[in-house]
């Protein structure tokens, strides 16, 4: 596998080579392996981009990574985007990007990783090589794993210090310019409840809790646990929105319904309910109630690890057993003001406009020569 992997590194290097002389565009592209289409993020900063910047180009090569994904039609993405990286002034990705990492780094290309999550509760990437959960530390070296960004843009400092181990960079090039998602998830959402009402009137009356698990081994007996627990109490409704990645199995008035994002499913629940996930960060910004279902919690610790401990940061929102964390989304008490402490210490960046000053941030990188000579290019 790592002579494979030698010879798919540097065959793609000798067919950037040619590349490497073209004259970098008023252009900026954006890579992603967690959908098919664009996520929030960069539609988002094309929105913006559009406002502040209209003449520059924006384009994007999006292609989520699964078993059932072909290699070849991969293949083909990768070569399809190696152009447009060769004459991009600005590479954006949100996940470990092959090309970007691989490839040579280009003078007049500014690289810029905007990670998926708003943060990083779970250990990732080189804090957990050689883990159950994690690459082996041969594949890192082999694929250049998160190599050559040159700014990682993230929401708070406790945040920055944990990417510094996570994407192993040093401190200086982690920026705390927030991230745009932080804006949408806190736009008004009236009306929104009773447009999920509509759909499933089944939820009316009732306390609905969002359950939202992070992908791993063994997450099935937990949910399985949480479901019998929930179906048996009828002054709660629980809908789950499995990991993109889970293939869990659910019964039918338990799946969120077609068509809704996880941001908007948080902005009409009551309450949410996760584990070791960043949408507890998330969840943070609209005041929720937001409940930790731990059945794993000593395991994982030990074959992931965390960053952020949910029975430390939230200890008395945590419970270890459905029935517990049931009864806490049932109660009336709640520690706000532990939640007010760990929202403010990973989410710095909640009272400004993210989305503004990260796309300022990026058209900084663009030459004032290439916006002016290249427009419309």
């Amino acid at each position: 596998m790592r002579f494979f992997l030698f010879l798919a590194r540097w065959g793609l290097r000798l067919l950037y080579i040619p590349l490497l002389p073209l004259k970098p565009r008023n252009k900026v592209v954006m890579l992603s392996r967690e959908a098919d289409t664009p996520p929030l993020d960069f539609r988002l900063i094309e929105k913006e981009l559009n406002r502040q910047s209209p003449e520059t180009e924006v384009v994007y090569f999006c292609k989520k990574m699964t078993k059932s994904v072909s290699v070849f039609s991969y293949c083909l993405l990768i070569l399809r985007s190696l152009y447009h990286i060769a004459t991009a002034s600005v590479a954006i990705t949100d996940t470990y990007c092959i090309q970007l990492s691989v490839l040579p780094k280009k003078k007049g290309l500014t690289v810029i990783q905007i990670w998926h999550a708003l943060g990083a509760v779970k250990k990732f990437s080189y804090q957990c090589l050689d883990t159950p959960y994690g690459h082996s530390a041969a594949t890192a070296k082999a694929m250049c794993m998160h190599k050559n960004y040159d700014y990682i843009l993230c929401a708070s400092e406790a945040t920055q210090a944990i990417y510094a181990q996570g994407f192993r960079v040093p401190p200086e090039r982690i920026l705390v310019k927030g991230m745009p998602r932080v804006d949408y998830i806190q736009r008004p959402y009236r009306g929104l409840r009773e447009k999920l009402e509509a759909a499933r009137p089944d939820l009316a009356g009732k306390k609905v809790l969002l359950y939202l698990p992070t992908f791993r081994d063994g997450l099935e007996d937990g949910v399985d646990a949480l479901v019998r627990a929930a179906a048996g109490d009828p002054e709660v409704a629980l809908l789950v929105k499995p990991h993109p990645l889970s293939n869990l199995q659910l019964p039918e008035e338990m799946k969120t319904p077609a068509g809704w994002g996880t941001y908007d499913l948080m902005k009409v629940c009551d309450s949410v309910i996760t584990d070791y996930s960043a949408s507890s960060l998330e969840a943070s910004l609209l005041d929720k109630e937001i409940y930790f279902y731990l059945f794993d919690h000593d395991s994982y610790l030990e074959n992931q690890g965390l960053n952020v401990d949910p029975l430390y940061e939230l200890s008395d929102a945590c419970s270890v057993t459905a029935e517990g964390v049931l009864a806490l989304a049932k109660g009336e008490d709640y520690p706000w003001e532990a939640l007010r402490r760990f929202r403010e210490k990973y989410i710095e960046t909640a009272g400004d406009n993210n989305t503004r000053q990260v796309t300022a941030f990026l058209l900084e990188q663009i030459p004032a020569s290439l916006r002016q000579t290249l427009a419309g290019v």
